[in-house]
């Protein structure tokens, strides 16, 4: 691990992969004397003046910035509208801003409408607002360093450039040699580095003269349900359009996408809803480990069968295949605070994209998990309909013989519940599709994507909160059975539904689910909050 004088270091002889560090990165600060012809900068990134704040961006990240009288609207990354077709992020930002004076309501309103992955800070007199995508992925950390309000894609920027010192917690949980089994993400809000916080899905964040608040906009009512076959039907329908809709966008806006294929079923769903807009996109696979091989293969049949061209890009199965692998690693480890814990396999992928650079936009799908009811399959087991700081742990990662990161991560989680008003279920959203849209997808999801960064854009078609919401309005029972996405195939391609091409998540196969039921048991059956 590197701290930041040693990471310029290396980059001094490695010049060449200057703009591989903090890639698509932001900074917000009100610090002036932040230099940016110094690292992590070296001139490269551009610097922008927002009222009492500075935003240094780097060369490869897009952002728009509609300036108005009494407010001034920055979105950090993509956005596009796929209810009124809108496709430009300044058309967006200006109906964002006539929403804004008449209120919470109004503005949040416009926000749902998009999909995309960014984050959104509106400057006015009262200081500064900041929130998210549909599921978190654009990551905010925020907080003061030094007397100065920063907000960051990177906590590990702000620690090279403050010498900021490693959370001890942090550092025995991801050193700990269970951390990699499963998911690998931070409990709660935290960040390695105790001055930052994040937020997350469905909150906003106001920062006024270095103080900050969290506030929770969404869920303000009830979702529906859609029990009648009539009204299912129409939902499925519905579906379908949004996703549909929002991947022509995609297409307008970028002329050389990709859309990635797994032959699981969130891919496969996107495919389906690309039908008509074929010809705008090419389609790819990776095979970087052996079990993917299973996946592209079902993919490449999948679009043999629908007359598309389907690459495979096989990845070096060695390190020493791939140049600077030690020194490209390092710069992937360092810039996501040491905490994403990449396998090689993983690592020589990142690199061999970031070396192709030939796609312009990645379109992946695995945003629909939040509707899947995820953890009642994983451990075989109906949820509780209330969680408890225990759940959030346990599902976050494992805690073998490690009780003392188990209670910390307890009391982290329950603080954040409260933080977030996430200690019960919100109207009829159930508490676990509430865990894995707001904690899981916004942290593993937001740490995944902002490492692949290095790599070229990606979108989520299915990143949309309004989308979420009528998918979970859906029956249960079909969600648990994948029936709803199989529905939404069957109606928009046919060909591709009725190819029963499926992989099976490897979380779903008996012997992991029976593993993973005990430990569940083991963990909960003896907890009490005691909070």
């Amino acid at each position: 691990m590197l701290n930041g004088r040693e990471t310029e270091k290396l980059l001094e002889q490695y010049p060449q992969y200057r703009d591989a560090m903090f890639c698509r990165g932001y900074l917000l600060t009100t610090d002036a004397q932040v230099r940016g012809e110094a690292y992590p900068f070296y001139g490269k990134w551009k610097a922008l003046d927002i009222r009492n704040f500075r935003l240094w961006i780097h060369p490869y990240q897009d952002y728009t910035l509609v300036r108005k009288e009494n407010a001034d609207f920055l979105l950090i990354g993509h956005a596009y509208d796929p209810f009124h077709m809108v496709a430009q992020e300044e058309q967006l930002l200006e109906t964002c801003a006539q929403g804004y004076p008449k209120g919470e309501t109004a503005f949040f309103d416009c926000i749902n409408d998009w999909t995309g992955i960014f984050a959104l800070f509106v400057f006015d007199d009262t200081g500064l607002l900041a929130v998210q995508d549909c599921a978190g992925i654009k990551g905010v950390y925020y907080g003061t360093v030094n007397g100065e309000t920063v907000l960051t894609s990177h906590p590990q920027l702000v620690a090279d450039l403050y010498d900021l010192a490693r959370d001890p917690f942090v550092q025995k949980l991801v050193t700990n040699r269970f951390y990699n089994i499963g998911n690998r993400y931070l409990p709660g809000d935290i960040s390695p580095y105790p001055p930052l916080k994040r937020i997350g899905a469905n909150v906003y964040l106001k920062a006024c003269d270095g103080a900050f608040s969290v506030h929770r906009f969404f869920p303000t009512e009830p979702h529906p349900e859609y029990t009648s076959s009539e009204d299912y039907d129409k939902a499925i329908q519905k579906a379908y359009e949004i996703l549909h809709n929002g991947i022509d966008l995609v297409s307008q806006k970028w002329k050389d996408g990709y859309i990635s294929l797994s032959g699981g079923t969130d891919s496969k769903t996107t495919l389906a809803c690309a039908n008509g807009l074929y010809d705008r996109f090419g389609y790819f696979s990776f095979q970087s480990k052996d079990t993917e091989i299973v996946d592209s293969e079902a993919a490449h049949r999948i679009c043999e069968k629908l007359g598309l061209d389907h690459k495979i890009y096989k990845i070096p199965s060695e390190n020493a295949e791939v140049e600077d692998f030690d020194v490209l690693k390092e710069i992937i480890e360092h810039s996501s605070g040491y905490i994403r814990s990449l396998s090689d396999n993983e690592i020589r992928k990142h690199i061999y994209f970031y070396r192709r650079n030939e796609i312009g936009v990645e379109v992946k799908s695995w945003i629909s998990e939040i509707v899947r009811v995820f953890f009642d399959r994983k451990y075989g087991i109906k949820m509780p309909e209330k969680l408890t700081p225990r759940h959030f742990s346990i599902f976050q990662t494992r805690y073998f013989l490690s009780p003392s990161l188990l209670k910390k991560s307890d009391k982290i989680y329950r603080e954040y519940m409260q933080k977030f008003d996430l200690a019960s279920p919100k109207f009829n959203y159930e508490h676990t599709d509430l865990y894995y849209w707001e904690v899981r997808m916004s942290n593993w999801g937001m740490m995944v994507t902002t490492s692949l960064d290095i790599c070229h854009r990606i979108t989520f078609p299915f990143n949309n909160r309004r989308l979420m919401v009528l998918l979970l309005s859906l029956p249960r029972e079909k969600r648990v059975t994948d029936e709803v996405h199989s529905d939404i195939i069957r109606l928009a391609n046919p060909t591709i539904y009725e190819t029963h091409e499926h992989v099976q998540n490897k979380y779903f196969k008996s012997k992991r689910i029976l593993l993973e039921k005990v430990y569940y048991k083991y963990r909960t059956i003896f907890y009490k909050d005691r909070g």
